[in-house]
């Protein structure tokens, strides 16, 4: 089976760094251990490399979509002749361009197209205007959230194409350390409101230190967030490679996903949690979890056992919990043992990739 993975972006500073990028790329790479796969994206100039069993060929972003990656360039020939090659294209991200014609050529040429939602996507898209998802032969949801958030995309009668195949981690890079952890609670993400750092900053201080780990995608709420630090031991490291990130989780003595469905400026989303892929990649650490009750953060935690859950835009309840695990280190060790245990046993790469597999053979 020749499998096409299409992304609008990739993990890379010169395109993206989020969640849903490392998403798209881990499990092509994983897919390719098993079939022949190719892993598509768009960048400023075309290449083409290999990591092992995976290809992955670059398209040049047209230099009109510079500053809208999103858009990248599917209009060209080279993205129609993988289309071409393809047996099942795989969508990462809707309501894009890539997505959009990836769905509309399949259709014409008799491919199987099935389409991921990593929390992307852009209005100027056709499929935010007509049902183009419809086309496609099933929608691979992250989390049982996603799915039901997309129930109206009109699928229905095909329920064995409309399976949950959540998210994984490399439990071989994200792993336990040796070293003692510190007394340190670790926020993980990109700085933009939905995430709400700016509660969870709200809630340390006075003992609490705080390192957050995240790139700057949105200059006035970081400058918040530098503001609301003053005065306390808050750290911020927006340039911190895998390495570093994986050592600082080994080093935490908890992660904090402080995220909401309602930020400090009012604005509401729907979306601010589609799977988490930061609480997984911490607990594969052996670092246990407090998480807000928001999107699918509640299906990837078991309460009090791999972690916490909180309410959403409380930063009472988070420094409660922070205080309490700092009290009781034993049991941020035993939850964070367990937390791996979770992991090894229903989020890894190798195993979304199967439940992949089977949704294209159906």
């Amino acid at each position: 089976m020749r499998i096409l993975h299409v992304s609008p972006t990739y993990f890379d500073d010169q395109s993206f760094i989020g969640g849903g990028e490392r998403y798209a790329y881990e499990l092509a790479k994983a897919m390719a251990a098993k079939e022949e796969v190719v892993f598509l994206s768009f960048a400023p100039h075309r290449a083409s490399d290999r990591e092992g069993s995976l290809r992955i060929e670059h398209i040049r972003r047209h230099p009109l979509f510079r500053n809208r990656p999103l858009f990248g360039n599917p209009v060209s020939p080279t993205f129609f002749s993988w289309i071409g090659w393809a047996d099942v294209i795989h969508c990462h991200q809707v309501h894009t361009l890539s997505t959009d014609l990836a769905i509309m050529l399949g259709r014409v040429l008799g491919k199987k197209v099935f389409v991921t939602d990593l929390g992307g996507g852009h209005k100027y898209a056709p499929s935010y205007y007509i049902p183009l998802l419809k086309w496609s032969d099933g929608c691979l949801h992250i989390s049982q959230y996603s799915k039901r958030l997309w129930q109206s995309v009109g699928l229905k009668s095909r329920p064995e194409c409309m399976r949950v195949i959540y998210g994984g981690v490399d439990t071989q890079k994200f792993s336990p350390g040796i070293r003692a952890r510190s007394n340190t609670p670790l926020f993980v993400g990109r700085l933009l409101p939905h995430k709400g750092v700016d509660y969870l900053i709200e809630a340390v201080g006075g003992g609490i230190a705080l390192d957050i780990v995240g790139r700057i995608y949105h200059p006035g709420y970081f400058d918040l967030l530098k503001t609301r630090g003053q005065n306390k031991s808050v750290s911020f490291y927006t340039d911190i490679d895998d390495q570093g990130l994986v050592k600082r989780y080994r080093e935490a003595l908890v992660t904090v996903l402080p995220s909401v469905y309602e930020n400090c400026y009012g604005d509401r989303t729907h979306v601010p949690e589609l799977l988490g892929l930061v609480a997984l990649e911490s607990l594969a650490c052996g670092t246990p979890v407090i998480l807000t009750d928001v999107g699918a953060l509640p299906e990837i935690i078991e309460d009090g056992t791999t972690g916490f859950l909180v309410p959403p835009n409380n930063p009472r309840a988070i420094r409660e919990k922070i205080e309490y695990l700092q009290q009781h280190p034993e049991v941020a060790v035993r939850m964070g043992n367990r937390g791996r245990e979770m992991v090894l046993k229903r989020f890894t790469w190798d195993a979304v990739a199967d439940r992949c597999l089977m949704s294209y053979r159906c």
